[in-house]
């Protein structure tokens, strides 16, 4: 009976440590599932909405004007010309007078008759008298033969011309047009009969209405740009030649494109495809493929795989993954 007591007290023990080493290795109560897994992780992100915009799409050029016809005002005759105020910019009309020129030969006369005084005074009234006589006015006048605007600097009072020299070069501001340089990747684009907006710096702040007219037959290999013509459409023009500018065509016009900012847009690497992420009612981001169309400054044009209010992540999203929580920032959507 002593040897069966002890051998009972043994398996008792037994049976204890058993239990405590289950316990131990999990096999006891478990802890409740629900607290036993991680937090899903939530990304604090900025976000808007897919809106109805209008949108336009628009090239920006560079070109100069150029006038089809010039007025040359030449000097009547070899002298010196007298009396010329006008500078570049300045209007010209028709008939006006614009500077004298004073013949070669009068000026050899009355340096002649200076001398003539010196040496036989008695002589000099009747020698004074008969250059007065054939040059009784104060040179030739020079008269504009039609309207203009001064496009080169003049010659300048005093200056030596010769006979026919160019007095003043006018342009006639009716035949100003632009050459326009559309790069060869954008000329497609391009068509005769689009409308234009012209600005240049020398009249800040203003525009002036203006339209494709031609695609002129030139190509300058060196800058791979095409030359085209832009007429002015209204009464006020640019009115110099030779003038930079800039030219603006719309090329495309959405009045009620679906858009979102561009900070939405995520571009596949490699690809030109691009895709959003769309924060659904479940507080999830969700990875949309799309379709672009017209960019218009921070605004992109979607014509595919969103609708009008979807509410697209504006932030954070390439530490998005697709399915991730997110919760947007106050005041932000």
């Amino acid at each position: 009976m002593k040897r069966a007591g002890s051998n009972w007290r043994a398996a008792i023990l037994v049976a204890a440590m058993a239990t405590v080493l289950l316990a131990g290795c999990g096999g006891g109560p478990k802890a409740d599932d629900e607290d036993s897994k991680p937090a899903n992780p939530t990304l604090l992100v900025s976000a808007a909405r897919a809106e109805l915009h209008p949108m336009t799409s628009e090239l920006r050029l560079l070109g100069k004007t150029v006038a089809m016809r010039h007025v040359i005002i030449r000097a009547p005759t070899a002298g010196r010309v007298i009396g010329m105020k006008l500078v570049s910019g300045d209007s010209v009309r028709k008939g006006q007078v614009v500077a004298h020129v004073i013949n070669r030969e009068i000026e050899a006369a009355e340096a002649g008759l200076a001398v003539a005084s010196k040496i036989d005074p008695q002589d000099a009234p009747a020698l004074r008298a008969s250059v007065g006589r054939y040059n009784h006015t104060a040179g030739i006048p020079v008269a504009a033969p039609e309207a203009g605007i001064v496009s080169q600097p003049p010659v300048s009072s005093g200056q030596m011309v010769a006979d026919l020299d160019t007095i003043v070069d006018l342009i006639d501001p009716a035949s100003l047009y632009i050459d326009t340089s559309v790069p060869v990747s954008q000329l497609s684009l391009i068509r005769p009969g689009m409308s234009a907006t012209v600005t240049t710096p020398f009249r800040p702040g203003i525009q002036f209405p203006a339209r494709i007219v031609a695609i002129l037959p030139s190509f300058d290999a060196t800058s791979a740009t095409s030359s085209v013509r832009t007429d002015f459409t209204g009464t006020e023009r640019i009115a110099q030649a030779g003038a930079p500018v800039e030219v603006r065509v719309q090329t495309a016009s959405v009045p009620d494109a679906i858009v979102v900012p561009a900070a939405a847009l995520f571009q596949d690497q490699g690809v030109d495809r691009y895709h959003v992420f769309v924060i659904g009612s479940d507080g999830r981001a969700h990875k949309k493929n799309i379709k672009v169309g017209l960019r218009d400054g921070d605004l992109v044009q979607v014509t595919d795989g969103i609708k009008q209010g979807d509410v697209v992540v504006t932030s954070g999203g390439y530490a998005l993954s697709d399915g991730l929580g997110v919760h947007v920032a106050q005041n932000n959507q």
